[in-house]
């Protein structure tokens, strides 16, 4: 089933807030949350929390850490535990090697050494982009420490249909020239093209600067992600054995690629699996409209 911000939210409230009087709860400063750190297979990672109840983990994915999902925080820390933080190797992480270590495998390892180390019972746990897939390897390897698992343009399933298999070329073509700028020295070339192949048209010179900023600071790992070995292959049918609630996002305006995606992963799911197209996004769904994100997410997770 897909499920648009039309059903259950209001899409009006959603896109027009502060014309309609609809106002997202009063947020936080990030400058008063308090960076914990926490040691997870040898290393020091950074993460930081906020709420009560059910805990609710934010990964993030290519070039981000902590901050990512900072608008959508309020939001769910408002009715429960907000966890995000910085896989190995992001801001404001030091690094312990040359970033060989760097792969889907290991940040499984390090986000289940992770949540057992919050000392919570099973957690919510939210990924997009690259952590949409490494979300979704997660729910195989260890449902037993989650309640429910949310995929952001995961890629996950490969598309099925000839369209469908040429929009994801398309990117891949997009974050070859990525991975050429890396190897050849230039970072935070690769890392602003790496932002452009997966959020075309919305281009890097049209984020707001302090973004931009953000996704600089994690420019280094541009190279190490792009060169590490590549995720493993996943079947339909592993999808469809995963043993906990699943729901699937994206932003509305999302490339094609991730569109068709999805839908090759909602295939694998059972019928009436949610699917969250968020309004008036690309595939930085949670960064350019956090209070539908927040809200959609919300709804959601209230769902038993």
């Amino acid at each position: 089933m897909t499920t648009t911000l039309r059903q259950g939210f209001g899409l009006a409230c959603l896109a027009l807030p502060a014309l309609l009087g609809c106002q997202s709860p009063g947020p936080t400063p990030t400058e008063s949350l308090q960076v914990k750190q926490m040691q997870v297979n040898g290393v020091d990672i950074a993460y930081v929390e906020e709420g009560r109840g059910d805990t609710v983990v934010f990964v993030h994915g290519a070039e981000g850490d902590w901050r990512t999902y900072e608008g959508i925080r309020p939001w769910i820390s408002a009715k429960y535990h907000y966890v995000a933080y910085s896989r190995r190797y992001h801001h404001p992480n030091a690094w312990a090697d040359d970033g060989s270590r760097y792969s889907v495998d290991q940040h499984i390892e390090d986000l289940a050494e992770f949540i057992r180390g919050l000392k919570v019972d099973r957690v919510h746990l939210v990924g997009n982009s690259y952590a949409g897939r490494m979300a979704g390897l997660f729910a195989l390897k260890y449902p037993e420490l989650l309640r429910s698992v949310v995929l952001g343009d995961s890629s996950l399933i490969p598309p099925g249909t000839a369209e469908g298999r040429a929009a994801m070329d398309a990117i891949r073509q997009d974050m070859a020239k990525a991975g050429a700028a890396a190897k050849a020295g230039d970072a935070d070339r690769a890392a602003m093209l790496v932002w452009d192949a997966v959020n075309q048209p919305y281009t890097f010179e049209k984020a707001p600067p302090g973004q931009q900023k953000r996704w600089l600071e994690n420019a280094r790992t541009t190279g190490p992600m792009l060169s590490g070995p590549a995720p493993k292959a996943v079947s339909c049918g592993q999808v469809m054995a995963i043993k906990v609630r699943v729901a699937v996002i994206t932003g509305a305006l999302s490339r094609d690629g991730y569109r068709f995606g999805n839908e090759a992963l909602l295939q694998c799911l059972p019928a009436g699996t949610p699917y969250l197209q968020i309004p008036e996004a690309h595939h930085k769904w949670n960064e350019e409209n956090p209070d539908a994100a927040g809200k959609a997410l919300l709804d959601f997770l209230a769902q038993k």
